[in-house]
């Protein structure tokens, strides 16, 4: 995939996401099930996990699994994961979104590896733009209190009102 057109991609919802940042936050359910529905018709693989964990280590393999590996509370690993699905999703789709719900449980418990998780996808966001390629993560926030820090050179932001 080439890279977005500011002429005539400037009003696509994909290009209107990644424009603030590859991480955006979203409150609304039904935002996001729209969006997701937008982005599946237009050529992008999702994955969607259930984000309320307590505990780290439940991050990890839930996760991992998803990802299709095994990943015992190792970073390394879980990079290394993401890095693989993402080889197998270039080959077939126009884009990858990764989203999250119920983040700021997670958030709220492990403030820290939330950020750091979030920080291993943005980085291979800046990876896949180099290349022409698209990965966003969608993330969803039943507390509109939510802030994160600045993830490389972003600061997420809302998508849609909170």
């Amino acid at each position: 995939m080439q890279a977005f057109d500011r002429e005539t991609d400037v009003d696509r919802l994909d290009f209107q996401l990644l424009m603030l940042s590859p991480v955006r936050l979203v409150h609304s359910r039904s935002l996001l099930g729209d969006t997701v529905d937008w982005l599946r018709r237009h050529g992008y693989e999702i994955l969607e996990v259930d984000a309320s964990w307590l505990i780290t280590s439940h991050m990890f393999r839930d996760l991992g699994s998803a990802l299709g590996h095994i990943c015992h509370d190792q970073w390394h690993c879980l990079g290394e994961s993401f890095d693989e699905a993402l080889a197998e999703v270039w080959s077939r789709a126009s884009g990858f979104a990764l989203v999250f719900t119920g983040f700021d449980v997670f958030a709220a418990h492990q403030r820290d590896d939330a950020h750091i998780m979030l920080e291993l996808v943005a980085e291979r966001a800046w990876r896949a733009a180099l290349l022409g390629r698209r990965l966003l993560c969608l993330v969803q926030s039943d507390s509109t209190a939510l802030e994160l820090r600045r993830i490389g050179m972003w600061t997420p932001a809302w998508f849609g009102s909170r």
